[in-house]
């Protein structure tokens, strides 16, 4: 199967900046709601050019299903049948309760 250097591109690939990890974060925070891309900008205090920018290579990657609304409405939820979701969701639910011990930075 894929390894250890799978698993690092995966990994890589997933939290590949400071502002995609907290998009992560907040669709495994919020896994069964929809989100445009404004709310999510309000939600994380991210920049709506910054969350347009992060989220496509999340729904490239299977993590984060978009659904078109018409011609202008794009909606984004975890895609729950992907199993890399269901993995992540997994381990988030694990580490939780260990981030609040982690430093401030």
């Amino acid at each position: 199967m894929g390894g250890p250097d799978a698993l690092n591109k995966l990994l890589e690939k997933v939290f590949a900046s400071r502002a995609q990890t907290r998009v992560v974060e907040h669709f495994l925070e919020k896994p069964k709601e929809f989100f445009n891309l404004s709310r999510i900008a309000k939600e994380t205090d991210l920049a709506h050019s910054t969350i347009h920018r992060v989220v496509q290579p999340l729904v490239d990657m299977g993590l984060v299903k978009e659904i078109r609304v018409g011609q202008q409405i794009r909606l984004f939820i975890l895609e729950p049948e992907e199993s890399k979701s269901k993995i992540l969701a997994e381990f988030y639910e694990e580490i939780k309760p260990h981030l609040a011990e982690l430093p401030k930075e």
